[in-house]
């Protein structure tokens, strides 16, 4: 029994430095040592199988999952800006949201309308959020980085009726409503500095004003299959697409990925404190870090962008017990001489995900410490949007490069990409196929996409890998043209689009390359017109006023004479990899 308690305590499956390990508790988990088991489908299927011990998923909206045990933690603290201070209790939070959905309503939007959340980190961020979906409403979350083509663009896919965005970037979110809403939508900013608020807006401080003093409204019941958010992610292809996630998708991965890890609820002498840079509106940030501790009383401490002065200022005055980050993050604690051990006296563990970690990225953390993964485990998992977002947990801490085993009630396949066949043998590679109740409804009015990711109810990552003996599987490529630069996702069609608008150029492909800070980098080849010259800096200038800075062309321009293409015209990018 020993032997087999240290093990556990070595995986990490109590994450309470100290707690005491019960005979009980022993058994709840002596099925998840091995992680991992293969079984037949009903058509011959080679399935790769959680052996966590099965679990219910209930039946509620995220609202009534979050709020259902307030009770417990009303006055713990929820959510406070890293900056200036200004917090909110959960109790204040549970008012606040109810208070926004009342004036939402007021408002005029009608059960399922779908409203824009624009926003930086913020305290506000989650509130809102939350009165969102008690409102009935849909939440398609928006990057506050966006330039206002590209926040356009999402607004008119998306149909939004409504906006919440920020003092900060709310002249340029405007210009964007005026193109893309309908006249007269509400337009709300959250003052988070001293500029002026844009005329026709409405100020987001009035929403709790005046939602207190409206009666308490009877939203139409929303069922937990329905929809309740709409991230935009490119998929394996293409421009972004609206990624469609219900209540029913959110809870299950909540509870899929809790259920793998065994994380700790507050209680009266204990709070998890998490720094919140990871941004809201990307699904590891929501639903990987946000909802989920949110639901077990944690205080999340927001950091609207990333800079180091403001993170090391969180680190040091607060006693933060779990860290959820990028390998840039990770990279940063190992090499800023800043960053010092007494900051992680506290921290049970380092969540990595959005781009691989590597192996001697972990070791330097360990190494400048003086630390072991007994006393620090730095872990890492795998998901996309289109899965709420996570399937695969490594959480041995020491596999670094592993992506892990499937999270509780998560069934995958390795295919074949050529073959189409299922691919059992250790070292094999072949595509990751997903299969749960955390697995997306499909693409936003886009039967073609979503026909093509889907089959069955199995979801096409693109993401080729293969496992160990252990079934611990590692990423090895990518069948998807997307590019992943800090995590965020550069579809290459996106900025072909804009190299082509420029007038010397004919044609242009974009692909990225390795980057040791970024993961990857775009980088574009270009045909130019005949009797044209442009220099790559004026390539690079050109596009660099048109898309978000992490699109940038940082991986350099390359002047070809012809784009290569298959016979159907697709760019053959392997092809143009290989030149870099």
């Amino acid at each position: 029994m020993e032997s087999f308690v240290r093990g556990m305590l070595r995986v990490g499956l109590i994450l309470k430095n100290g707690s005491k390990v019960t005979n009980s508790t022993v058994r709840k988990y002596a099925s998840t040592l091995t992680k991992c088991k293969m079984i037949e489908g009903n058509y011959g299927e080679q399935i790769f199988s959680s052996c966590y011990e099965d679990i219910e998923i209930p039946s509620l909206t995220i609202p009534e999952y979050l709020w259902q045990k307030l009770e417990k933690w009303p006055k713990r603290i929820a959510v406070e800006c890293g900056i200036t201070g200004r917090k909110y209790t959960y109790a204040e939070a549970r008012d606040s949201a109810n208070y926004i959905a009342r004036s939402l309503i007021n408002m005029g939007l009608k059960n399922g309308d779908i409203v824009a959340l624009i926003l930086p980190n913020l305290p506000e961020s989650p509130i809102s959020f939350l009165g969102i979906l008690e409102a009935g409403l849909v939440c398609t979350t928006v990057n506050p980085l966006y330039t206002v083509d590209e926040i356009s663009r999402q607004l008119q896919s998306s149909g939004a009726k409504a906006i919440i965005t920020s003092t900060e970037i709310a002249s340029n979110v405007m210009i964007a409503a005026k193109a893309s809403l309908p006249p007269n939508s509400p337009f709300i900013v959250v003052e988070d500095t001293d500029r002026v608020l844009p005329t026709g807006s409405i100020p987001f401080k009035d929403l709790i004003t005046k939602g207190k003093t409206l009666p308490q409204v009877q939203v139409k019941s929303r069922n937990p299959q329905d929809l309740a958010v709409l991230p935009y992610s490119s998929g394996t292809t293409g421009l972004p697409k609206g990624v469609m996630l219900s209540h029913h998708n959110l809870i299950s991965n909540i509870i899929m990925t809790d259920s793998s890890c065994d994380f700790i609820q507050v209680s009266d002498d204990f709070q998890d404190v998490i720094p919140t840079v990871l941004p809201l509106f990307h699904i590891y940030g929501m639903n990987g870090l946000m909802l989920p501790r949110m639901c077990a009383g944690a205080k999340l401490i927001t950091l609207p962008s990333f800079t180091p002065d403001t993170y090391i200022n969180v680190l040091s005055k607060n006693k933060c017990t779990l860290i959820f980050s990028v390998p840039l993050i990770v990279l940063f604690f190992g090499a800023h001489p800043a960053v010092k051990a007494e900051y992680f006296k506290n921290v049970r563990a380092i969540f990595s995900g959005a781009a691989p970690l590597a192996g001697s990225d972990v070791e330097r953390v360990y190494e400048k410490f003086n630390l072991t993964p007994d006393q620090l485990r730095i872990l890492q998992g795998y998901g996309l949007t289109e899965s709420s977002p996570v399937s695969f947990l490594e959480m041995s801490n020491t596999k670094f490069s592993s992506i892990g085993h499937p999270v509780n009630k998560c069934k995958v396949r390795l295919v074949d990409s050529i073959t189409g066949k299922d691919v059992v043998t250790p070292g094999q590679t072949g595509e990751i196929w997903i299969k749960g109740p955390h697995v997306m409804k499909g693409y936003f009015k886009n039967e073609k996409a979503t026909e093509e990711t889907l089959q069955d109810g199995w979801l096409k990552t693109g993401d080729i890998a293969y496992c160990d003996e252990d079934f611990a599987f590692f990423i090895t490529d990518r069948l998807k043209e997307l590019i992943k630069v800090k995590g965020f996702q550069v579809p290459p069609a996106e900025l072909e689009a804009v190299l082509r608008t420029h007038p010397a150029v004919a044609d242009a492909a974009v692909v990225g390359v390795a980057d040791p800070r970024s993961g990857e980098v775009p980088k574009a080849f270009v045909v130019l017109k005949p009797n044209q010259s442009v220099s790559t800096e004026d390539i690079q200038n050109f596009v660099k006023g048109k898309v978000s800075e992490y699109k940038e062309l940082r991986g350099g321009v390359s002047f070809i004479k012809e784009i290569p293409r298959n016979a159907s015209g697709k760019i053959l990018r392997m092809h143009l990899k290989n030149l870099c």
